[in-house]
């Protein structure tokens, strides 16, 4: 039987099921979330959908956010535990523990590498988005896509392509998002929330985070450091980082682009975008992250200047160029 047939089965006998999201959760984990979660929940199977995180500002428009819980008491157990996009164990947060906990563990993901902790796993690095699973695992269990799914479904696509922009969207995945939309789900609903509402704030800090990048490795890399100051000078909030890779990613020449936010605690969160072939994954998982070829990212305790100089040398080695700490050109 095909993982996706097995899984809809073990998911149907379930008496309880937990959805587990990774840490920092994007639109394609959380909208796959949601929307198996609104599958399970027409099939009367009791289930919880939790998120270390929680979620951010900007998907806060899902049908069921309000639904995602950060946390699972210790004393409450599961007879099917689903991880999204978790390569490894350790991306579930907090809720790994729960997840361990489960009877059955099954994980749906499409990364480059996905890690042996689960008892089912549905691993398909060929998928644009995890969306594009979980929208063939809800058809299995014969549950209809309402708007309320197609929405959470075109969200995981929407956002995983960049808005069909990305080498990974497929003709698969332009027929999905058709059906999706001829189900109530335009990718206006999507791309507006997402990309044309926010707030002020975060213009402010991409304003600052613009005008402080730096060219590395002959222009091919493009990297700017986030301080707390200056989230407090923008009034911005740690979920507004997110865009700022992606925005030095658009600059003629640059292969990889890397932001680096410093908190108060010692730890430097960093986001990797890459295209033309290089691979932020790669070097992710030399920081103890990981993610997708195109998008990845980690966490590290150090000091921001030695994460930036170790980043930089990772670069060099995936770029096959040579590095010695040279000076930044902007």
């Amino acid at each position: 039987m095909e993982p996706r047939a097995t899984i809809a089965e073990v998911l149907k006998a379930g008496r309880s099921v937990l959805i587990a999201c990774h840490v920092e959760p994007d639109g394609d984990c959380l909208g796959s979330g949601l929307a198996l979660y609104w599958a399970l929940d027409a099939l009367r199977i009791p289930v919880v959908i939790a998120c270390h995180n929680g979620v951010p500002a900007s998907l806060r428009y899902l049908p069921g956010a309000d639904r995602v819980v950060t946390d699972v008491g210790p004393d409450q157990a599961f007879d099917v535990a689903v991880t999204l996009e978790c390569s490894s164990l350790d991306r579930a947060g907090r809720l790994a523990e729960a997840v361990r906990r489960a009877e059955t563990i099954v994980a749906i993901d499409h990364h480059a590498d996905l890690d042996p902790y689960a008892h089912l796993a549905d691993w398909d690095p060929s998928t644009a988005a995890v969306g594009e699973q979980v929208a063939e695992l809800i058809g299995r269990l014969g549950v209809p896509v309402d708007r309320r799914i197609a929405l959470c479904l075109q969200t995981a696509i929407v956002t995983d392509t960049g808005v069909f922009r990305y080498a990974n969207t497929r003709p698969a995945t332009l027929r999905l998002a058709a059906d999706l939309m001829e189900r109530g789900a335009s990718v206006v609903d999507v791309v507006r929330p997402v990309y044309e509402e926010q707030p002020a704030s975060g213009l402010r800090l991409l304003g600052q985070a613009l005008g402080g990048f730096t060219l590395h490795h002959n222009g091919a890399v493009a990297v700017t450091t986030i301080t707390p100051e200056m989230l407090a000078a923008a009034g911005a909030s740690r979920e507004e980082v997110s865009g700022i890779a992606a925005a030095l990613r658009a600059i003629a020449g640059v292969r990889l682009a890397m932001s680096f936010e410093a908190d108060e605690d010692g730890v430097v969160r960093v986001s990797l975008r890459a295209r033309d072939g290089v691979r932020a994954d790669r070097i992710a998982r030399s920081l103890g992250g990981g993610g997708h070829p195109a998008a990845a990212g980690a966490e590290i305790r150090g000091r921001l200047d030695e994460v930036v100089r170790r980043a930089l040398a990772l670069a060099a080695r995936e770029l096959g160029v040579g590095y010695s700490g040279e000076p930044a050109t902007s």
